[in-house]
């Protein structure tokens, strides 16, 4: 038999196996974030991705340019208020930037920017 050495921890192994060292256990989403691997959560994103036809409306109304989204925000995020996961009138379709962007504003005035989505929906005819 062939062994080599691990070359992260240095201990012996066989040739053409993967060390222990390198291998990840997989660790199944727990808390809140198992919600987002639910078929309830699945189908919710896809009904407001279909609502507002996979368009980024924050970009659309803050920038004035039409861009696709790629994933849905949570106005009220999930870790102040559980209760609101599922709650249509808090999902928004956003790009990956303009999650990134409004993630960044809400470091700065979270309250504002909220506001300010939230008048988003509002004038999508949500309100």
């Amino acid at each position: 038999m062939i062994y080599k050495r691990c070359p992260h921890c240095g201990k012996r192994i066989q040739s053409g196996t993967t060390c222990k060292c390198r291998k990840r256990e997989y660790q199944p989403p727990s808390g809140i974030y198992k919600l987002y691997h639910t078929q309830r959560w699945r189908d919710l994103r896809s009904v407001v991705m279909a609502k507002y036809n996979g368009i980024d409306l924050w970009v659309l109304h803050q920038h004035g340019r039409l861009e696709y989204a790629e994933t849905v925000h949570h106005i009220v995020p999930t870790s102040d208020d559980e209760s609101l996961f599922f709650a249509f009138s808090n999902l928004i379709p956003v790009s990956r930037a303009s999650h990134d962007e409004i993630h960044m504003l809400y470091k700065t005035d979270k309250e504002a920017t909220q506001k300010i989505l939230v008048e988003i929906l509002f004038q999508e005819g949500i309100g």
